[in-house]
């Protein structure tokens, strides 16, 4: 799950995700959740359990962008925090949300030749 702290954080993120490929891959690869599978019968009912149990611990991800870290239209670094809750039975998160790192994504080279890497 990802959230964005603003507006502006959201739509500097897209924009670089849309202008450098390798920084969606890195963010996709680094964030990707499984999904839930039931079976079901011929008329659409659920039968039996969860092929795919739920996670017992789910993850968010908040990334921010600092107006002062634009370089022209494009982020040099987006920063992120890392945050952990349990989850019941179903995965659904119970309790509080607990941060476990802070880093950010950043952009080694240029707009024109983007070299994105995290650091933590």
């Amino acid at each position: 799950m990802i959230e964005f702290i603003d507006s502006f954080s959201q739509a500097a993120v897209a924009e670089a995700m849309c202008v450098h490929p390798g920084l969606a891959k890195l963010i996709a690869q680094q964030l990707m959740l499984p999904g839930f599978a039931y079976a079901h019968d011929i008329e659409g009912r659920r039968i039996g359990n969860l092929l795919v149990a739920p996670n017992p611990v789910l993850y968010k991800t908040m990334l921010f962008v600092s107006p002062r870290d634009m370089r022209e239209h494009l982020p040099r670094e987006i920063s992120f925090a890392r945050f952990r809750c349990p989850c019941n039975a179903v995965g659904q998160p119970v309790g509080e949300w607990q941060r476990v790192i802070v880093g950010a994504y950043v952009n080694h080279g240029s707009n024109d030749a983007p070299d994105w890497s995290s650091h933590t």
